[in-house]
């Protein structure tokens, strides 16, 4: 007999943990709240439902252009995710964003070629400000990158990342 898959979670459901997460910041309140349901309206297709469109503009004018947080709205993320001082956060559409991760200001999460692919930040990854995470990398459950870095290789679970260009330095 098969393992059955745990249901994800529904919007409302990511909703209360994305504000629960950033209590004192009512910006990142707004602009998860408006990610999740933007998300929720696009579905997992490759093009948006025509009736998702109005909600993703939206998004867009509010986070991107008002509020300087470029998080597309087709991006994986799990619950609980906390914005610091979002202002220059940058993430490829492509990227996928574990739960309980915190992105502070200035942070990027790309590719390091047009054709190239984005990172993976498990869960409980905390990124400091000015960080960039690019290509194709994955970041362990819980590790750290410090402010600054420029990570360009996978971050094992419970480790921390420092430096340009990064390097990993064991949990301790």
């Amino acid at each position: 007999m098969g393992e059955v898959a745990p249901e994800a979670p529904g919007v409302a459901a990511l909703i209360r943990a994305d504000v629960a997460a950033n209590a004192r910041n009512p910006k990142a309140q707004l602009i998860l709240t408006l990610f999740r349901l933007a998300h929720a309206a696009r579905g997992d297709r490759p093009a948006p439902r025509l009736a998702s469109v109005p909600l993703g503009i939206l998004y867009r004018f509010v986070a991107d252009w008002a509020l300087g947080v470029e998080l597309p709205w087709k991006t994986r993320v799990g619950p609980g995710l906390r914005l610091d001082h979002g202002i220059g956060l940058v993430v490829n559409d492509a990227t996928v964003i574990g739960a309980g991760v915190r992105l502070r200001h200035g942070v990027t999460l790309g590719q390091r070629s047009t054709t190239g692919e984005s990172p993976v930040l498990e869960d409980g990854v905390d990124v400091g400000s000015g960080a960039q995470v690019l290509g194709s990398v994955r970041i362990g459950a819980g590790a750290r990158i410090g402010a600054g870095a420029i990570v360009l290789v996978d971050v094992p679970a419970g480790a921390t990342a420092v430096g340009n260009p990064a390097r990993v330095i064991e949990a301790g």
